[in-house]
């Protein structure tokens, strides 16, 4: 009998089994196919244009997943963000429903579940009945919360239903926000179309409109916009606002949100970003738009790219700098100028009568070294005069067909490049000089001092060291190059010289070129000149300068000279005095100043030529209706009175092939220049040495 009694129990132990295992295997075959199902409920319910609708369907999803005894949803105020029962089924369970709530709200287990954002299940408060939560979300806010109601002694549900329930959830809770859109567009696009030619004036407009529900989406925008920022009208559509915002202009969006709500209006300038990258100035201004109840529902934009505007501003300030520049620079270069044409006829005796004193003592004679270290002072004064000459842009003769490749290559072999790496051990110099260099136009004692001042300043920015690159290259330039300089359409040889330095501040990129700007080291920086020196010096070469730096990350100097396609000349072989000596020919000098006079009459007297002076072109004009001279040396400035050039008309007027030389330490280019096509010579810097003079008189007489 026990036998028999157990075989029965196992008989319907085995039954039970077998019957839960059909229950759950029927179970699972109507959650796969309610899964299936959901495939078509995505799409089905966001073209549902009511919120009862979306939530009946809903909920007739979730009966036939689940067994509950009653549903709600509570769904949030958009005014203020407060949870309020939205549909409840069947309607005589509402008052438990609100009660049991309302107790889960104030033990804190409702704000629980919003945070869990997954279905949860909670026993009331006397532990009679559970209740089912599920928070309803998108991506991007809270929608509301699903509250389900378990039939008395059914709390096992299935996880695959629970997971089953979120996704109905958040199908719905999608629907949901696009049923919100959709109402928000066709109330914004209800008050706009009002307006007579609305859509023709949108999309006409030049400027990027935009059009934004309350919370700044963008539900519509014209084709100006897209062109704006680079982007479908697609892409746009559904996006706040705020995606193509640079940082600093998304950070105060709301405050200027708050300010539209109040006043109706805004506007400002914020920096929008394109599709690629680019950002872009734009002036934005917004106007409300309001519904029938004169509730705020969104706000139209329009932004005007003010990119053309700001470049052409910048483009005007850049000139207005250079013109700034140029007429500082003008206004140094005539203080220096003047100071120069003084200084040259003090130091015209320093420099010069040593050659004559050298030539009357003997080889042995104590006084050969005090003098010839008179000379060599003077001869120093006389550079920096020089220099000075340079930064006024006079007497820089760029006359000379030159290769920068060799003034580069002599420049390293000398003392002075010797003297500066002395004071830089560090200094590691690099040269890539492009082989086939064309030659340029050029004075090669300023090419080189030119070289010589960069390199200087590249040293002095690195005090421990570090790279100096010096390049050349042939450059076509086949665009305006805009930069420091604006660099013309041409070809050019280009010199480059790049340091691994301090680099150079804003300011001080303003202030480079002026004479003593930057701070020298005493005694291995020379007269505080340098940069002026190049200023001048490329400028006299009808060249551009280019400077690129950044602080702490060096500086890089381009310097562009146009070619020349003549050739250069051989050098000139060692000249002796035999060669410029006078065979007695008749000079006139004409100077205004009485050292000059005696000073070139002493030095072409010795030299063999016989010489005549006079004060003034008026006096050289009046001696020259009476008598002749073989060559004229005229100083270009004399005053009072006509100059070197009027001077020389006068006299072609007496003797139409007259010979001349003109002599000055201050000189206007376009004065020589002009002397010169009437048929004067070489043009002699003051102060006058001995073999420069006797060399120029020599080759103009022989001309």
């Amino acid at each position: 009998m026990k036998t028999k009694g157990k075989m029965k129990k196992n008989a319907q132990y085995l039954e039970k089994r077998v019957q839960y295992l059909e229950d759950v295997n029927r179970f699972t075959l109507d959650a796969l196919e309610m899964a299936a199902s959901l495939g078509d409920f995505q799409p089905s319910i966001s073209k549902m244009q009511d919120f009862s609708i979306i939530l009946d369907e809903t909920m007739s999803r979730i009966r036939s997943l689940m067994r509950l005894e009653a549903m709600a949803f509570y769904l949030v105020d958009e005014n203020n963000n407060e949870f309020v029962i939205s549909k409840i089924e069947p309607r005589h369970c509402e008052s438990y429903i609100e009660k049991e709530v309302g107790f889960f709200i104030d033990e804190g287990i409702f704000a629980w579940a919003l945070r869990e954002k997954r279905p949860v299940i909670v026993s009331t408060k006397q532990h009679k009945r559970q209740f089912i939560f599920h928070v309803m979300t998108t991506s991007s806010r809270v929608r509301g919360m699903f509250v389900g109601l378990l039939e008395e002694g059914d709390s096992n549900i299935p996880d695959m239903s629970l997971s089953i329930l979120s996704i109905i959830l958040l199908n719905s809770s999608n629907a949901l926000e696009n049923y919100k859109l959709y109402n928000m567009i066709r109330e914004i696009n209800n008050n706009l179309q009002k307006k007579e030619n609305y859509k023709m004036l949108f999309e006409a407009a030049p400027d990027g409109v935009e059009v934004l529900d309350a919370e700044g989406n963008i539900v519509d925008c014209n084709k100006a916009q897209t062109i704006l920022l680079g982007y479908k009208r697609e892409e746009l559509i559904g996006n706040h606002t705020t995606r193509v915002f640079s940082d600093n202009s998304e950070s105060s969006f709301r405050e200027r949100l708050r300010s539209l709500k109040k006043t109706g209006y805004y506007e400002s300038e914020i920096e929008l970003v394109s599709k690629d990258g680019t950002i872009i100035p734009v002036w934005r201004k917004a106007n409300a738009i309001y519904d029938e109840n004169m509730n705020f529902v969104g706000y139209v934009v329009y932004n005007r790219d003010l990119s053309d505007h700001k470049a052409a501003n910048e483009e005007k300030k850049k000139l207005q700098d250079q013109l700034q520049r140029a007429r500082k620079m003008e206004a140094i270069g005539t203080l220096a100028g003047g100071v120069a044409h003084d200084l040259n006829n003090v130091l015209g005796g320093i420099v010069s009568y040593p050659d004559l004193l050298l030539m009357q003592i003997p080889e042995d004679s104590p006084l050969r070294k005090p003098i010839l270290t008179i000379q060599k002072s003077g001869e120093k004064a006389a550079a920096i005069v020089q220099d000075l000459l340079v930064l006024a842009r006079r007497g820089v003769a760029v006359t000379e067909v030159v290769s920068l490749n060799n003034i580069i290559s002599d420049y390293l072999k000398t003392p002075e490049h010797e003297k500066i790496k002395s004071f830089h051990p560090h200094l590691q110099l690099e040269i890539n000089l492009e082989e086939n260099l064309l030659n340029i136009m050029g004075s090669p004692v300023h090419l080189s001092k030119t070289i010589m001042n960069l390199i200087i300043n590249a040293a002095e920015a690195m005090p421990s060291g570090g790279r100096v690159i010096i390049s050349t290259r042939n450059q076509y330039i086949d665009r305006p190059i805009t930069g420091y300089d604006n660099v013309k359409e041409g070809d050019y040889v280009t010199l480059t010289i790049s340091d691994e330095g301090i680099g150079i501040s804003e300011e001080g990129l303003e202030k480079i070129f002026e004479p003593f700007y930057t701070k020298k080291v005493m005694g291995r920086s020379g007269t505080g000149l340098g940069m002026a020196v190049v200023w001048g010096t490329v400028k006299d070469h009808n060249g551009y300068i280019d400077i690129q730096s950044a602080e702490g990350k060096g500086t890089t100097i381009t310097i562009y000279f146009p070619v020349t396609r003549k050739e250069s000349k051989k050098d000139d072989a060692l000249i002796s005095i035999e060669d410029y000596m006078g065979k007695g020919e008749a000079i006139l000098i004409v100077d205004d100043v009485e050292e000059q006079r005696e000073i070139a009459s002493g030095m072409l007297g010795r030299l063999g030529y016989t010489v005549t002076t006079v004060s003034s072109g008026k006096e050289a004009v009046e001696y020259l209706k009476e008598n002749s001279a073989d060559l004229l040396l005229l100083d270009m400035i004399m005053d009072p009175g006509i100059d070197g050039l009027e001077t020389y008309r006068r006299i072609l007027e007496i003797h139409p092939h007259q010979k001349a030389l003109i002599a000055s330490g201050f000189s206007e280019t376009e004065r020589v220049t002009k002397a010169q096509r009437l048929g004067a010579g070489a043009y002699i810097k003051k102060p006058f040495m001995l073999e420069q003079i006797g060399l120029a008189v020599r080759h103009a007489l022989d001309r």
